[in-house]
């Protein structure tokens, strides 16, 4: 098992047998890429789920339960939000880290938000479902961690985070929103839904070009500018 358990986790850990059959069975899936490492925070009680998101019974509890209390009872008007603003970008490419059960991914393919539309998530479960909700729309799933994306760097236009980083442990935050500049072209676009009690760190490759919230101030939306940090020191 990789890594030191996360303080402050021990109640909420899966125990490390339990996780290790849930891993098991986990590569066995179509979707599953079976040389996947899950991180020992991942291997975590989410929402109370007994196996977090590593069964079909948590991915389903997730989707039918937890995600509408997380959304705070306005998961439609969200995604609406989001797909404006991925539209808004007009972009060629777009890519959602932990995309879940897919509602958003499919809100952008119906809306034909962009020509290359990939989802990745770090659950098999969720996958499975993301891929039933899309059924033959358009659309590439990626089982990976969002921590280091199997994509070359400026591979897409736009990259779309929701209740994503917010998950992690503080230490991962920072990391994790330098590997989603990595992943957009200079001039590209990040954009974010977290709730407002999750920071969102601050890295010099990602200017912020608007704020708003949504559900009363509970949820923050955040539209970032990725730019390149060699041009704009030579024009500073």
């Amino acid at each position: 098992m990789p890594g030191p358990i996360p303080s402050g986790t021990m109640l909420k850990r899966i125990p490390t047998g339990r996780a290790l059959e849930l891993i098991r069975r986990a590569r066995q899936l179509p979707q599953s890429d079976p040389e996947m490492a899950y991180p020992r925070w991942y291997l975590h009680r989410w929402h109370f789920l007994p196996e977090g998101y590593l069964s079909r019974r948590g991915a389903a509890g997730y989707e039918q339960v937890i995600r509408n209390l997380y959304n705070a009872g306005q998961e439609d008007a969200l995604v609406r939000k989001l797909v404006r603003r991925v539209r808004a970008a007009r972009p060629a490419s777009v890519v959602e880290l932990g995309c879940g059960p897919g509602r958003l991914l499919t809100a952008l393919a119906d809306a034909e938000a962009a020509p290359e539309i990939v989802g990745l998530d770090l659950s098999p479960y969720m996958l499975e479902r993301a891929r039933a909700r899309l059924q033959r729309r358009p659309a590439l799933l990626l089982h990976a961690d969002a921590l280091a994306v199997p994509a070359q760097e400026a591979s897409f236009d736009v990259a779309v985070a929701a209740h994503y980083v917010g998950h992690l442990p503080g230490e991962l935050r920072v990391p994790a929103v330098g590997e989603i500049a990595r992943l957009v072209r200079p001039g590209g676009r990040v954009i974010i839904a977290d709730h407002s009690w999750h920071p969102w760190p601050p890295i010099p490759q990602l200017v912020l070009r608007e704020a708003s919230w949504h559900a009363s101030r509970i949820i923050r939306l955040q539209v970032f500018e990725r730019v390149n940090l060699m041009c704009a020191e030579a024009t500073a």
